[in-house]
């Protein structure tokens, strides 16, 4: 979990009662007020909460982009209709990568600079474990306005079935489900983007041997937007003289009638295989037992 302030649910009720507290302190509510296009420096974290949030819709920032903004930005008596929530969104700019959100909720112990994105938005940007990223870039800007996209809603699912089909000493291989209107992949290792695919399928190279790795991916549309970002798979590179590197002496062949416990080892379609489950004509190059099978690289 991030760690950013806890926070109190921002249903409209308590919404109501923080803007009415910035109308008695004079703050104006004229759309004006809002800085749109003005550069700002500081900090984000991120959050999954799950319910309404302060422009009267339901979200679900664990699984879709949006980015609450600090209480200091919101103006109108109700919040449902504060002028925040009518198609401004924050063009948020680190390491390199930048992304837009709509504004669908507010953070009560946010300062001024400080934005709080969704799970799946703040993962575009940075590795959720780092939690507090200070050192941003961001701005408001209008509907359709800034790079990322119209309003940074996500036009395209995430992924299904991300699965390694393959390791070697170096390398991890991934395929998974096509998504219908993708034009290409964005690969993610660790939250950092590593690659593009044209298809439904990427191989990582220049990996330490032996060592695990975590991937996500994500369907980007014809216009250059990416979706949401998969569930994560760990892939582990073959260790050193492990079966990668070509050339080992392969162990039995697999056998459709044999039962398999986890541990045991088999040779089938010039790799090397261990079982990772209990399976019986589960077929280790098959996609459907990448569960069932770890590829230890040919043999």
């Amino acid at each position: 979990m991030h760690s950013a302030p806890k926070r109190i649910r921002r249903r409209w009720i308590a919404g109501l009662v923080g803007a009415l507290m910035l109308t008695v302190f004079g703050i104006g509510s004229a759309l004006a007020s809002i800085p749109v296009g003005e550069s700002r420096t500081g900090t984000m974290t991120w959050y999954d909460d799950a319910g309404y949030g302060a422009c009267g819709t339901a979200i679900n920032a664990s699984a879709e982009d949006l980015v609450a903004v600090s209480t200091s930005w919101w103006t109108s008596a109700n919040p449902n209709n504060d002028d925040l929530c009518k198609g401004i969104s924050v063009q948020v700019s680190y390491n390199g990568r930048t992304i837009t959100v709509p504004v669908k909720d507010k953070c009560p112990s946010c300062s001024a600079e400080h934005i709080d994105l969704s799970k799946t938005a703040f993962q575009k940007l940075a590795d959720l474990n780092v939690g507090v990223v200070s050192g941003i870039t961001w701005k408001f800007v209008g509907s359709g306005g800034g790079t990322g996209g119209g309003g940074g809603t996500t036009t395209l699912p995430a992924p299904t079935g991300l699965r390694a089909t393959a390791t070697t000493t170096s390398s991890v291989s991934l395929s998974w489900t096509a998504v219908s209107g993708a034009s290409s992949y964005t690969v993610y290792r660790a939250g950092t983007k590593v690659g593009t695919a044209s298809g439904a399928s990427y191989t990582d190279t220049g990996l330490a041997a032996g060592t695990g790795y975590r991937y996500t991916v994500a369907a980007v549309d014809s216009g250059g937007k990416a979706g949401s970002q998969s569930a994560a798979v760990t892939a582990t590179t073959t260790a050193t003289g492990g079966g990668g590197g070509g050339g080992t002496a392969c162990p039995a062949a697999w056998s459709s009638t044999r039962s398999y416990v986890p541990g045991d080892t088999v040779a089938h379609a010039g790799h090397k295989y261990t079982a990772t489950y209990y399976s019986t004509g589960a077929a280790p190059n098959d996609p459907g037992s990448w569960a069932v099978w770890r590829d230890n690289g040919t043999c």
